[in-house]
């Protein structure tokens, strides 16, 4: 099997989207309203990405597994801190917004691939800490976040649909530990 990650491409976007809805479904599944999960459409997602594309803080890195796209990362500048940490002199200088893989291809090893290359992008831009939120009650996130080494730093309830939802934040004080 032939893994590869590479920086997306304007024509990935809509891949990128399904990915993105694909992902919420499976990973929010029994966590979020099921009317909110339901409602998902992948055009809505695609435009919300061409949007967090034009960010030049935020890069976006897909992941194809034999020509097919199975998975992709969100990451760069902090976007959201964790509770407590200092404007002037933070812990956390990088953050992984989004990482999603298809269920299919869950325990492949793909999700590490994807954080060990978002870790190395940001360790060449000079970031040496990331941190990332996660819905506090997806058990399989936590404990894969957890393998990897990320100590849980933050907690912060996140609105979805109307509804309140807890969620944790996991922190790496040093990005060289994701990089194998």
């Amino acid at each position: 099997m032939s893994l590869e990650i590479y920086p997306v491409r304007k024509e990935d976007i809509d891949i990128i989207g399904l990915l993105h809805v694909e992902g919420l479904k499976s990973s929010y599944a029994g966590i979020v309203d099921k009317t909110y999960i339901e409602s998902l459409d992948k055009e809505e997602q695609s435009g919300k990405w061409r949007k967090w594309l034009d960010n030049p803080e935020i890069d976006v890195a897909i992941a194809y597994m034999n020509d097919h796209p199975v998975g992709f990362v969100a990451y760069g500048q902090i976007q959201t801190a964790p509770p407590g940490q200092s404007a002037i002199r933070p812990l956390y200088s990088a953050e992984i917004m989004g990482l999603y893989v298809l269920e299919a291809y869950w325990e492949q090893g793909i999700g590490r691939a994807l954080v060990q290359y978002a870790a190395k992008e940001l360790k060449e831009k000079k970031h040496t800490s990331l941190c990332l939120w996660v819905m506090a009650d997806n058990k399989r996130a936590c404990s894969f976040y957890e393998r990897l080494g990320g100590q849980r730093i933050g907690k912060q309830k996140t609105e979805i649909a109307g509804r309140l939802y807890k969620e944790a934040c996991y922190g790496w004080r040093h990005t060289s530990a994701l990089i194998v």
